[in-house]
């Protein structure tokens, strides 16, 4: 059944976390690539978006680990 790529995001009260908009910019598009990798599962795109969620976690974690405000938020997610 396919998933709309940002339903992750709807988990989370992302406006009202306590992060840096740089931080909350990479958490964003980490769980948009975490919705379409569950997306694609099973038809033959999945090495793509597979390697934009890999690239999204790294790029996130990061930049959590030089920001103190979101290296709380990391936690969260």
């Amino acid at each position: 059944m396919p998933v709309k790529s940002d339903a992750l995001l709807t988990l989370w009260d992302i406006e009202n976390m306590p992060a840096c908009d740089e931080g909350m910019d990479l958490a964003r598009r980490f769980l948009e690539a975490a919705g379409e990798c569950v997306n694609t599962l099973g038809h033959g795109r999945t090495s793509s978006s597979r390697n934009d969620l890999l690239w999204t976690h790294t790029a996130m974690v990061n930049h959590s680990d030089k920001c103190e405000k979101c290296n709380e938020v990391l936690r969260l997610l």
